[in-house]
């Protein structure tokens, strides 16, 4: 995953209703809801689990160390579930004890390099790639009625772009690739996509899943008028100038999604 920053999450534990708020008025799915619907459980599903599930967010002091925020937002995302969350005052692996005698039934923890859930009482883990490929295509489904005859284009194709290739292509979505990286580009062709030759051919597709984290590169002119972009690549590729012309079109947070997606495959 791309290591966060504090800066970046910081808002989550004030904010977390409110941008679930924009994610339901944008697709109709609540975070629960949505990683119900990702993950092939029900709502009612959900909910009940929620009363008897425990979760325990672990800090990680690997690497670069832990990231500012990172626990208490992934635990305010998971509280605002319904389900009871606590971050350990340990870390590390004395944190995964601590979360145990606590009674955590699931724990979230992430370095440098990988995002994971686990449930310790049913010994399933889930990667948040996994989690956010699925989260990011059901909410883009879910404000389009079907990506089923539709084309996609899709931009980027490291880890999560490889991801979301895999799950489209399953689909039988008509999905067209870009990428700067020339053996990423080819690799994309080998799996199945169209290529997009010229990046200024982009603005022809209305359905877009941005899996780059170059930042404020995609600029006016770009993109379709009507374009709907599900953007889970950090930082934002839409640019400030235009970013308010799309804003109502944008699927695009640094962790809800993927994290309420990553509770739903791990229960």
């Amino acid at each position: 995953m791309t290591r966060l920053i504090s800066e970046w999450i910081d808002d989550i534990r004030i904010n977390a209703k409110h941008k679930e708020s924009t994610l339901k008025e944008k697709t109709g799915l609540d975070y629960i809801s949505l990683a119900a619907k990702a993950s092939g459980w029900s709502v009612a599903d959900m909910e009940r689990a929620a009363q008897q599930i425990k979760i325990g967010v672990v800090p990680v002091t690997s690497g670069e160390g832990i990231i500012g925020s990172f626990g208490e937002a992934v635990a305010a995302v998971t509280s605002g579930m319904g389900f009871r969350s606590f971050v350990t005052e340990c870390y590390d692996v004395s944190g995964i004890f601590e979360a145990h005698k606590r009674e955590a039934d699931i724990i979230f923890m992430a370095d440098d390099d990988r995002y994971i859930s686990f449930n310790l009482n049913k010994k399933k883990m889930t990667d948040n790639n996994i989690a956010t490929a699925a989260g990011y295509l059901t909410a883009l489904e879910e404000a389009q009625g079907t990506l089923v005859g539709k084309e996609v284009l899709l931009l980027g194709f490291g880890i999560l772009g490889q991801e979301f290739l895999k799950r489209l292509m399953k689909r039988g979505i008509s999905v067209t690739g870009y990428d700067t990286d020339e053996n990423r580009l080819k690799a994309m062709g080998w799996s199945g996509a169209s290529i997009l030759e010229k990046i200024e051919d982009m603005q022809r597709y209305k359905l877009i899943i941005d899996a780059t984290c170059q930042g404020g590169w995609i600029h006016q002119g770009m993109l379709h008028p009507e374009a709907w972009i599900a953007s889970p690549g950090i930082p934002l590729s839409v640019d400030e100038q235009i970013y308010p012309e799309y804003e109502k079109r944008i699927i695009h947070d640094y962790l809800e999604i993927g994290t309420a997606t990553m509770l739903g495959f791990t229960l």
